[in-house]
């Protein structure tokens, strides 16, 4: 894996202002590193750890098959259920209501907000429901990941904090002070490549 040769060609991107580097290590482990795009164009080393990726490695394919995508992914937003420390994305409040859709339809793949929620409503949409898993949506960022929501191919693959567990269903879990770290210095030029 030549990380070197990745880090040189988004160098040359003058769009692309920061770069998260997850390195698949073996079964559900990885390795991070985030860079800061310095004046002259070199990448400045601003924090790394270990962090989790899905529970069956990399390769994801299809909905469900706990694995983390490859490649390169961008933000759309960010999140948490921690108030925003300061990121220049838009941000999402995550509570009771906030649902990442993991389902056949119109809301796949889309985080959501129930109006309502709380006063007694329920609903039928299957997903996650974001306000209870905490620590790790304290703070996350929502990736492109499948941005034309397929039906089947997969859905919330996010960044997000690490929690009790050394595995995610195929988001990029990462301490909490990288986590947001990257929120309070990333916007729309971050580019996370995955290896």
């Amino acid at each position: 894996m030549d990380w070197s040769s990745i880090k040189r060609r988004l160098a040359a991107d003058a769009a692309v202002r920061q770069l998260l580097i997850v390195e698949h290590t073996g079964g559900s482990d990885a390795l991070a590193r985030y860079y800061l795009k310095q004046d002259d164009g070199r990448w400045k080393l601003s924090g790394r750890c270990k962090a989790f990726i899905g529970k069956n490695g990399i390769g994801k394919t299809r909905e469900g098959d706990a694995k983390t995508p490859v490649g390169e992914l961008r933000p759309l937003r960010a999140f948490g259920i921690l108030p925003n420390p300061g990121t220049a994305l838009p941000w999402i409040d995550v509570r009771p209501g906030t649902i990442a859709c993991d389902e056949e339809g119109p809301c796949y793949n889309r985080i959501l907000q129930l109006a309502g929620w709380g006063n007694g409503d329920q609903t039928d949409i299957s997903g996650e429901y974001m306000w209870e898993i905490s620590p790790e949506y304290d703070y996350g960022l929502e990736t492109d990941f499948n941005k034309e929501c397929v039906w089947p191919l997969g859905s919330a693959i996010f960044i997000h904090c690490k929690g009790a567990k050394s595995w995610t269903g195929g988001c990029v879990a990462l301490e909490k002070r990288l986590m947001k770290k990257i929120l309070t210095t990333a916007d729309s030029g971050l580019v996370i490549s995955i290896r």
